[in-house]
């Protein structure tokens, strides 16, 4: 009984050390940053860690969604629709989120979430994929629409 109230007590010291290794606090100012090649899961927690946290606060969810270079304004689009799918089943705080297209930048597109005016949490995409933030699969390509077959008519 010892040894096994002994590996437990290790176990969640372990599990603290390794959760605040990868999350900052909201007193050192940093946003987390979650890299294109992380598992949907991830970026899933962490958001819903910031609706526990406005749950306790006035301020505002937003989320402002950036294309990276190359993509088109249609799959943004199609990101800003993912998030927001993904984000009404959740209650964040007493006033609902404000979800915005933002200008290109250079490289991979992302996905801002600022709680009031403070960047919180930045997600990377991958180029022209969408994230999936439900499933073990952690980008699914955006729809095509079928091409044409040139030819007689």
């Amino acid at each position: 009984m010892r040894i096994i109230f002994i590996a437990f007590t290790f176990f969640i010291c372990l599990l603290a050390l390794t959760l605040s290794a990868f999350g900052q606090t909201v007193a050192d100012g940093k946003p987390d940053i979650i890299p294109s090649n992380s598992s949907g899961e991830y970026h899933s927690a962490l958001t819903d860690s910031l609706a526990v946290e406005l749950q306790h606060s006035n301020e505002r969810l937003f989320v402002i969604v950036i294309p990276g270079t190359g993509e088109t304004s249609s799959l943004n689009l199609a990101r800003l629709m993912s998030v927001k799918s993904y984000l009404s089943a959740k209650r964040y705080g007493s006033q609902q989120p404000v979800f915005a297209e933002g200008e290109r930048a250079k490289g991979e597109g992302r996905i801002e979430y600022y709680v009031g005016s403070q960047l919180r949490l930045v997600m990377f995409a991958p180029q022209n994929k969408i994230p999936n933030f439900t499933c073990c699969n952690d980008y699914i390509p955006p729809k095509r629409k079928p091409r044409r077959k040139k030819g007689n008519r």
